[in-house]
C-alpha cells in the first residue's frame, strides 16, 4: 500500500507532502490544476523515464519520494538486490537534475531505474484515461486474460517447455545441416587420435623422459666424476678420510693439554661422519646406477617418437597427453551430439511435452474466458449498454513461450449485433465504458495492493458515472484505490478526498493538493456539480451524494 508521497520542485509543484490511507481516495480539481501531476510523479518513482522539463523552472533538481508498505513480492526483489528492508517499508526516491539526468534510490541505496520498474509491478497498477488504446493490443488482451485466470504457473511451465522444444529443434537442424562438416572434422580428429595412439602418452611421462635422457646422455661423465670423488675421499693411499682421522687423533691428544681445542675436535669429528656417509652414498650410487647405453637408446627412441608426433600435429611435445584427451572428448561429443536419430527422438519428446503443456494452458484460458466474458457482459448492462455482449475469443495460434493461443476481445454494443474486435467499436464513449468494465473485472485478481485510475471515467456521466464510482468503491474493499476524477458521482464514492488547485501569484504558477474534511468536501462536490456558482441546491445534492455512498 502507498503510505505517502513527497514532491519537491516538480513541474508546477514547489513542495507537497501527502499521506494516504486504505480504501478509495479521490483527487479532483479544475482542468489544468495539475491532478495528473501526482500520477506522473509516482510513475517516476516507479521507473518511468525522466525529463529535464519535469524540473520546476528555476530549480536545480526535482525530488520525489514514495513510501510503501513492504509486501512479500517486493521483499523478494530487495533480497535479491541485497537491499536492506528490515524496517518493513519501501522508500523509493527519484532525483531529476535540470540537465535531464536522474538518480534512483531504494531505502537509500542507489539503483538503476530498471530496478524501480521491476519493483513497480509488485506495488501498483496504473490505469489511464486512454486504457482502451492498450486494450486493443493482442498482447495486452492475453496478459489480462492470464492475470484474470491466474495462469502464472501454467505460463512458466509452458515457457520452459517451449525453450526446450526450440533447443531440440536447433540441435537437430545443426546436425542435419552439418553432416559434411561433421564427417570432415571426425576424419581429421581420428587421424590425430591414430597418431597419438601410437605414442600413447601418459601424464608426466615427458618430464620423466627428459630427466632420464639428460642423466643417461652424461653417463660416462657421471661415472668418472663419482668414481674420482670416491677415490679421493676413501680409496686412495692418502685418502681424505685417513688424513682427517690422523688430524682428529692428534688434536684429541692435544686437547688434553688445552681444553680450548675440544670444540675443534668435535667439529672435525662431525665432518668425518658426514664425509664417511657421502663416501658410502657414492659407492652405492656407482653400484646401482643404470647408465648403460641400451637404456639410453630406449629413452632416445621414445623421445624421438614424441618429437616426431608433435611436429606432425604442430604442437609442443609436452602437450601430447592433454591433446589426446581433448581429441577423444571432441570425438565423443560429435558422435553423441550429432546422432540424428537420437536428436529426432528428443525433438519428438520435446514437442509432445510442449503440446501437453500448451493444451493445459488453453483449457485454463477457455474456462477463464467464459467467466470473464460473462462478468464483463453483466457490467456492461449497468453502464448504459443494455443488451451489449462481451466475448473473449480463444483461437488456435502459433506455438510461443505464451502457449499456442490467439486471444481477441470482441464486443457488441447493442442487441442483435455480431461481436467484433474491440478496436473496431466506433464510439469513444463505448470504448471507455467497455474498458472500465474489463478493468474492474480483471484487476480484482491482481496481486498488487494499490490501483490508480487516472480519469478512466472520461466520456461518461449521469447514472453511468454513479455506477462507475460504485465499482471503484467496491474494489477498495480489498485494494487501496486512488482515483483522479472530474465527476462528482465518482468523487462522492471516495473514503478520502483530495482537492488539487492552481495558485498564480507573483508571475509564478504553483499546484497544491489538500485533503478535504466533510464541509470542504461538500463544497468541492457542489462545485463539480454546478461549476463556479455554488447554490444551496447543489450543496444539498452534494451532501446527499456523499451520504448515499456511505450508507
Amino acid at each position: 500500500m502507498l503510505s505517502s508521497l513527497t514532491i519537491q520542485d516538480f513541474v508546477i509543484v514547489d513542495k507537497l507532502d501527502l499521506h494516504f490511507a486504505p480504501g478509495m481516495s479521490v483527487l479532483s480539481g479544475e482542468t489544468g490544476a495539475g491532478k495528473s501531476i501526482l500520477v506522473d510523479a509516482l510513475s517516476l518513482c516507479l521507473g518511468a523515464r525522466a525529463d529535464a522539463s519535469q524540473v520546476r523552472e528555476g530549480c536545480e533538481r526535482a525530488n520525489i519520494t514514495a513510501v510503501f508498505e513492504l509486501n512479500p513480492a517486493a521483499k523478494a526483489i530487495l533480497d535479491e538486490q541485497s537491499i536492506d528492508c528490515s524496517e518493513g517499508e519501501l522508500h523509493l526516491r527519484r532525483a531529476i537534475e535540470s540537465n535531464g539526468r536522474s538518480k534512483a534510490y531504494i531505502n537509500g541505496t542507489p539503483v538503476p531505474a530498471s530496478t524501480l520498474k521491476e519493483l513497480s509491478e509488485t506495488l501498483i497498477d496504473i490505469h489511464g484515461q486512454h486504457a482502451f488504446q492498450t486494450l486493443a493490443k493482442p498482447g495486452e488482451q492475453l496478459r489480462l486474460l492470464d492475470d484474470f485466470g491466474q495462469h502464472n504457473e501454467l505460463l512458466q511451465a509452458t515457457s520452459q517447455s517451449y525453450f526446450r522444444l526450440k533447443n531440440a529443434e536447433k540441435a537437430l537442424k545443426q546436425a542435419q545441416s552439418s553432416q559434411e562438416d561433421r564427417a570432415a572434422r571426425l576424419e581429421n580428429l581420428q587421424w590425430k587420435l591414430d597418431s597419438l595412439s601410437k605414442v600413447n602418452p601418459k601424464a608426466g611421462e615427458w618430464e620423466t623422459l627428459s630427466s632420464d635422457f639428460d642423466r643417461l646422455s652424461h653417463g660416462a661423465e657421471l661415472i668418472e666424476g663419482t668414481q674420482h670423488a670416491s677415490n679421493v675421499l676413501a680409496q686412495n693411499e692418502d685418502a681424505l678420510l685417513d688424513q682427517l682421522t690422523q688430524v682428529i687423533e692428534k688434536l684429541s691428544h692435544l686437547s688434553t693439554r688445552d681444553p680450548a681445542l675440544e670444540g675443534v675436535v668435535k667439529t672435525l669429528s662431525e665432518g668425518e661422519i658426514l664425509i664417511r656417509e657421502a663416501s658410502y652414498d657414492l659407492g652405492n650410487y656407482l653400484k646401482h646406477c643404470d647408465l648403460d647405453p641400451d637404456t639410453l637408446a630406449e629413452v632416445e627412441a621414445r623421445m624421438s617418437l614424441w618429437h616426431e608426433t608433435a611436429r606432425k600435429l604442430r604442437i609442443q611435445p609436452e602437450t601430447l597427453h592433454t591433446e589426446m584427451e581433448s581429441v577423444q572428448a571432441e570425438i565423443k561429443g560429435l558422435e553423441e551430439g550429432f546422432d540424428v536419430e537420437k536428436l529426432q527422438k528428443e525433438l519428438n519428446a520435446a514437442r509432445q511435452a510442449y503440446d501437453i503443456q500448451a493444451n493445459l494452458l488453453t483449457t485454463a484460458r477457455l474456462k477463464a474466458a467464459q467467466t470473464l466474458s460473462k462478468r464483463v457482459t453483466e457490467s456492461m448492462q449497468t453502464l448504459s449498454m443494455q443488451g451489449g455482449v462481451f466475448v473473449v475469443d480463444v483461437a488456435k495460434g502459433e506455438p510461443s513461450t505464451q502457449g499456442s493461443d490467439n486471444i481477441e476481445f470482441r464486443v457488441a454494443g447493442h442487441p442483435g449485433v455480431t461481436p467484433q474486435a474491440i478496436q473496431k467499436v466506433a464510439s469513444g464513449g463505448e470504448l471507455a465504458r467497455i474498458s472500465l468494465a474489463i478493468t474492474v473485472n480483471t484487476v480484482e485478481n491482481t496481486s498488487v495492493p494499490t490501483l490508480i485510475f487516472d480519469e478512466v471515467d472520461s466520456g461518461i456521466g449521469g447514472a453511468v458515472a454513479e455506477t462507475v464510482g460504485r465499482y471503484l468503491r467496491l474494489l477498495a474493499a480489498n485494494k487501496q484505490v486512488l482515483c483522479v476524477t472530474h465527476l462528482p458521482q465518482v468523487a462522492a464514492q471516495g473514503h478520502n478526498h483530495f482537492q488539487v488547485s492552481k495558485d498564480i501569484s507573483a508571475q509564478t504558477t504553483r499546484s497544491k493538493i489538500v485533503q478535504l474534511e466533510s464541509k470542504a468536501r461538500v463544497e468541492e462536490i457542489a462545485r463539480m456539480l454546478g461549476g463556479q456558482v455554488i447554490t444551496e441546491a447543489t450543496r444539498t445534492a452534494a451532501h446527499e451524494m456523499i451520504a448515499s455512498a456511505n450508507s
